[in-house]
C-alpha cells in the first residue's frame, strides 16, 4: 500500500510583479498540510483562509507571506527544472525560512547564517503608503536567486571577487526577469509594450518598481534611475572595477554590487532580446516568441551553472564558461550568439576566438590566505583574509599576483567603509553588520586567541 502524499494543490495570492505594475492574481502550488513545502517555509506560519485556500486581500497581512512564497516556491521550481539537479540550502536546514515583514527599512535580503530570506516594510514619504518588499514577486525572486546561488555556489559568498559579487546580484535579477515571465499576464503586456523590441521600456526589464519608486522618494532624488530599483535595459561596456569609484550616479557604473551587476543582467537582456528577434522569424506571435525566448534562456542558464566557476572569478571566466556550457551540452547551437554579445559589452574580447574559450575557464578551487600588512590598512593591519578562488595549482608568479590583488581589495574595501571592525570579545547582531545605508558590510573582523580576521559577510541584499 503507497504512503498518502504529504503535498496537495492549494491555492496562493500571487503578484509576478507588485500593484505598481499589475493587480494581484493567484497561482496554485503543491503544498503540505500546514502550507510549507520540503524546502520552503514562512517563519509564523500561514493560516489558510475560510475555503481552506491561501489567498488574501491585499491590504491583509497574511498577503505578505503568501506572496513571497509563492515566489519563492515558482522560482525554486524553475531554476531546479532548468539545473536538473534538486537544490540543498547551504543554511544547513531543509527548508529555507522567509520572514515576510522583518521590521520597518528599505531592503530585503538573504542570510546564510540567519537561514532565510528576510522582507521588511517602508512608508513612502510621497505617497503615504505603505510598501512591503514581500509583496513584489520580483524582489521575492531576486532574494530567492541568493539562496540557488549560494546552495549551488557557496564558493562565491566566501570569495572576496568583486565579480563575484555582482554575479549574485545579477543571478537574481536574471531568475526574477526568468520568473516573472512564466506569468500569462505578464508576458501579454510585455509583448503589447515592446512589440517583440525589448529594448523598448517595459515592465520585465524594469525590476522592483514599487520599491524603487519608495527609494527615490525616500531620498529626494532618482537614486536608481528612473521608476525601479535596476533596468536590464543599459548600455553599459566592461570597466576595470578597480577603476570605478565606489558610488555613482545610476547611469554609471561604480564598484558597489548592484551597480556592477548592471553589466552582467544587460547582457543577458540582450541575449534575451536577440532570442526574441529569431524567435519572431519562426512566428508572427509576439507572445509566443518571448515564451519561446524565455524558456530557451532558462535552459542555457541551467546549463551556465554546471560549468561555472567554483570559486572567485572575473567576468570574462563566466562568460567564457557560459560558451562552454552551450558548445558542451548544445552542440554550440548559441555559442557565436553568446560570443557576439559578450564581445559588444566588452566582456570578451572583439577578436576572441570560440574554441579558445577554454583556456579561460578555471578548473576546480582553492584557497588563497594573506595578511594584511602595511600602514595602509590601519587598524585592520595584521588581520588574516581568507578567499575561496577558483582555479588550482596555480605557477608561483600567478599565485603572487592573486595575493596581491586580494590585498588590493581589501584595501579598496576598508577605504570604501565596507569592513565593520569589531574588538575583541565582541560579537556583532544581525542588525550590526548593515551599514547606515542598508547595505550590509562585505566583511566583519573577527578574532580569535588574540589574532585579527577578516571574514565575509554572509548576506546578500
Amino acid at each position: 500500500m503507497k504512503a498518502a502524499r504529504a503535498e496537495n494543490s492549494r491555492e496562493f495570492s500571487y503578484n509576478p510583479q507588485d500593484s505598481v505594475s499589475l493587480e494581484p492574481g493567484t497561482t496554485r502550488l503543491e503544498v503540505r498540510g500546514d502550507g510549507t513545502t520540503e524546502k520552503l517555509k514562512v517563519v509564523g506560519g500561514l493560516s489558510p483562509n475560510q475555503q481552506g485556500q491561501y489567498v488574501y486581500a491585499a491590504e491583509d497581512a497574511r498577503f505578505h507571506g503568501a506572496n513571497a512564497f509563492a515566489s519563492a516556491a515558482r522560482t525554486l521550481a524553475l531554476f531546479e527544472q532548468a539545473y536538473g539537479e534538486p537544490i540543498r540550502w547551504s543554511t544547513g536546514r531543509q527548508q529555507l525560512e522567509i520572514h515576510p515583514d522583518n521590521g520597518q527599512v528599505l531592503n530585503a535580503f538573504y542570510s546564510r547564517d540567519d537561514k532565510g530570506l528576510f522582507f521588511f516594510h517602508s512608508t513612502d514619504p510621497v505617497t503615504g503608503k505603505v510598501v512591503h518588499g514581500a509583496d513584489s514577486g520580483e524582489v521575492s525572486s531576486h532574494e530567492t536567486g541568493h539562496a540557488i546561488l549560494d546552495a549551488i555556489r557557496p564558493g562565491y559568498m566566501s570569495s572576496w571577487s568583486g565579480d563575484a559579487a555582482g554575479f549574485h546580484e545579477s543571478f537574481g535579477d536574471v531568475l526574477a526577469i526568468l520568473t516573472v515571465m512564466q506569468d500569462d499576464r505578464v508576458l501579454s503586456i510585455m509583448a503589447e509594450q515592446t512589440g517583440g523590441d525589448l529594448r523598448k521600456p517595459n515592465l520585465v526589464a524594469a525590476l522592483g518598481e514599487e520599491l524603487g519608486i519608495t527609494i527615490n522618494h525616500t531620498a529626494g532624488k532618482n537614486a536608481t534611475g528612473g521608476d525601479y530599483t535596476r533596468n536590464a535595459i543599459n548600455d553599459f561596456v566592461w570597466q576595470n572595477p578597480s577603476s570605478l569609484p565606489e558610488s555613482a550616479p545610476p547611469e554609471k557604473l561604480s564598484s558597489e554590487p548592484h551597480s556592477w551587476s548592471r553589466l552582467w543582467t544587460g547582457a543577458v537582456y540582450d541575449i534575451l532580446g536577440e532570442l526574441v528577434k529569431q524567435q519572431l522569424q519562426q512566428t508572427q506571435d509576439v507572445k509566443q516568441a518571448l515564451s519561446g525566448a524565455r524558456d530557451e534562456l532558462t535552459e542555457m542558464y541551467g546549463r551556465l551553472m554546471h560549468q561555472a566557476p567554483k570559486g572567485g572569478f572575473k567576468y570574462r571566466q563566466m562568460a567564457a564558461a557560459f560558451i562552454q556550457s552551450d558548445l558542451d551540452q548544445n552542440g554550440g547551437k548559441r555559442s557565436a550568439l553568446l560570443g557576439k554579445v559578450f564581445s559588444q559589452r566588452k566582456i570578451l574580447g572583439a577578436d576572441s576566438k570560440l574554441l579558445e574559450q577554454a583556456s579561460l575557464l578555471p578548473q576546480g578551487s582553492r584557497r588563497l590566505e594573506v595578511t594584511l600588512d602595511g600602514p595602509d590598512f590601519g587598524p585592520f593591519s595584521g588581520a588574516k583574509v581568507v578567499s575561496q578562488e577558483s582555479g588550482q595549482n596555480l605557477a608561483l608568479t600567478e599565485d603572487q599576483a592573486a595575493a596581491a590583488e586580494l590585498q588590493a581589495r581589501l584595501k579598496q574595501l576598508i577605504k570604501n567603509g565596507d569592513i565593520l571592525y569589531t574588538e575583541p570579545n565582541s560579537i556583532p547582531g544581525q542588525a550590526q553588520l548593515f551599514k547606515p545605508n542598508g547595505q550590509p558590510y562585505a566583511g566583519v573582523v573577527r578574532w580569535q586567541d588574540g589574532q585579527m580576521s577578516i571574514e565575509r559577510v554572509l548576506i546578500a541584499s
